[in-house]
C-alpha cells in the first residue's frame, strides 16, 4: 500500500495536475493534499480538481483566510484571495470550507497524521528541514505529513517519522523544483519525489499579472535548470 501526499499548489493546477500524474506513475493507491489550494495565483484550478477527484484534503492557511475572506488590502494585492473566491462556484466554497484543519489515520501501520502547518498548529505552524522537532516529541502519532513551508525533508525523532512534502506549485529555496511524497505503509519509508515545473510557471507569468514578489519567484522558477552535481 503506497500513500501520494502532495500540498502548496497556489493555484498552479498545471503543475498540481503534473504531480498528480507523478504519484500516479509511483503506484500511489491514495492520495491526499494538505493545503493550500489557492493564493498567491488567482486560478481555482486546483480547487476544480480536487472536487472532481477522490483526494482527502486537510484545509492550509490561504484556504481558511479566502473563506474568512480576511486578508487586508495590500495583503490581497500579494494573495490575490477576493478574486479567485469570487471565481469559485457555490458547490467550490462548500467544498472548500468541509475541509478539516487536520486528518488522523489509524491502521495496522501505525498512526498518520495530516496537517498544513504542524501538529501544534494545524494551519500556520512552519517546521523547517532545520527546526527542532524536540517539542514534536510528544504528538500522538507515528507519521506526520507537513507542508507549508514549500521546503521538503524525511526526518525521525524519537522513534516518529516527519515529512515535509513541500510544494507541488510554488517552491522555494534552493531547488525550484516542485514536490510530491510517496509514503510505503509496509516499509514506514517516505521519499521525497521532485520534477521540472519551470514550463508550467512560465506558462503562468503569460497568463497572469501578479504581485512582483510572486513574479520574481516564479521567475526563477522558470529559468531552474538541474545540475549535475544536485540530487536528482
Amino acid at each position: 500500500m503506497r500513500l501520494g501526499i502532495l500540498s502548496d499548489a497556489h493555484g498552479n493546477v498545471e503543475a498540481f495536475e503534473l504531480a498528480l500524474q507523478i504519484l500516479t506513475d509511483a503506484g500511489a493507491d491514495e492520495i491526499y493534499f494538505l493545503g493550500d489550494a489557492v493564493g498567491y495565483i488567482p486560478d481555482k484550478g486546483v480547487v476544480s480538481a480536487l472536487m472532481g477527484r477522490s483526494i482527502r484534503s486537510v484545509r492550509g492557511n490561504h484556504d481558511d483566510m479566502l473563506l474568512r475572506q480576511s486578508a487586508n488590502d495590500a495583503k490581497d494585492l500579494v494573495y490575490r484571495h477576493r478574486e479567485t473566491f469570487a471565481a469559485l462556484s457555490h458547490d467550490e466554497r462548500e467544498f472548500i470550507s468541509g475541509w478539516p484543519s487536520q486528518l488522523r489515520l489509524n491502521g495496522e501501520h501505525g498512526t498518520m497524521l495530516f496537517v498544513h502547518g504542524s501538529p501544534k498548529d494545524p494551519l500556520a505552524g512552519y517546521v523547517y528541514p532545520d527546526s527542532s522537532l524536540a517539542d514534536l516529541s510528544a504528538v500522538s502519532a507515528d507519521v506526520v505529513f507537513m507542508g507549508h513551508t514549500h521546503h521538503p525533508f524525511v526526518r525521525e525523532h524519537g522513534g516518529k517519522l516527519f515529512v515535509n512534502v513541500g510544494s507541488c506549485g510554488l517552491p522555494r529555496g534552493d531547488d525550484l523544483r516542485g514536490a510530491v511524497c510517496i509514503y510505503d505503509l509496509r516499509e514506514r519509508s517516505a521519499t521525497i519525489i521532485r520534477f521540472d515545473i519551470s514550463g508550467c510557471c512560465r506558462r503562468i507569468l503569460s497568463r497572469h499579472s501578479l504581485s512582483p514578489t510572486v513574479t520574481s519567484l516564479l521567475e526563477r522558477c522558470s529559468n531552474y535548470e538541474v545540475r549535475n552535481d544536485r540530487e536528482a
